[in-house]
């Protein structure tokens, strides 16, 4: 029978591999995106991937609740097992989110040809970023390093500023022209869909800072929310 560090070792092992899945997932967007297309050899993979990833999500929340059950660790274990199963909960998210971009993808492919140049020219540089971004926080998860998730909480303003960017711009496209609507509100929702990928990376850094510094940042946040409100 394993004890519990043996557990949480072994856990941390599968949260790692699912985040390495997740990545490269995301990495196939990149290379979609810059070149303009879908690629059903990569869209093969992903959807092998994203087997993984669901079957990691399982495992990794069934083995931290019967780690729960069966060792009744202390406060600070308890939050790393709590983590485990909501962080592992919103990376299979993730990759749902990152897998239905090749739909749309294939849309503007096949529908809104004229239109496909912008996803080079428009998303891939932010797309590029939030993968930064998210390697960033996998260093962090490696190293426990909690001075790089401080900074990282600060990145995701670059990430709504250039989608807010990319909203005016799509916005004037399809004013432009009938042609741009269809086209342009695919792009609309890939936007989207990558501001939210970056979104849930944050919540992903937040979670990590309440396990190494047993600070809420979401509960501060919400607390210095409802002051603004009374005032």
């Amino acid at each position: 029978m394993k004890n519990l560090q043996e557990s949480l070792e072994g856990l941390h092992e599968h949260y790692l591999e699912l985040l390495k899945n997740v990545n490269r997932v995301l990495d196939v967007n990149v290379e979609m995106l810059k070149n303009q297309k879908l690629d059903f050899g990569l869209y093969g993979e992903c959807v092998v991937v994203e087997d993984v990833i669901n079957a990691l999500e399982v495992r990794i929340k069934d083995d931290a609740i019967i780690s729960i059950a069966r060792f009744q660790p202390a406060a600070v274990n308890l939050r790393l097992l709590i983590m485990m199963i909501n962080s592992a909960r919103l990376l299979e998210r993730m990759g749902d989110l990152l897998k239905a971009n090749f739909s749309i993808i294939k849309d503007i492919e096949r529908n809104s040809p004229h239109i496909a140049k912008y996803l080079q020219s428009m998303l891939y540089p932010m797309v590029l970023k939030i993968k930064n971004i998210f390697e960033m926080y996998v260093k962090a998860v490696i190293d426990n390093d909690e001075k790089a998730l401080y900074l990282l909480l600060t990145r995701d303003e670059d990430i709504d500023e250039i989608s807010h960017q990319n909203m005016n711009s799509l916005t004037e496209l399809m004013k432009a022209s009938p042609d741009n609507v269809q086209g342009g509100t695919d792009l609309v929702l890939l936007n989207k869909n990558y501001e939210r990928f970056s979104d849930h990376v944050m919540h992903l850094v937040v979670d990590l800072v309440y396990i190494l510094k047993g600070e809420n940042l979401r509960k501060i946040e919400l607390l210095e929310e409802k002051k603004l409100s009374k005032k």
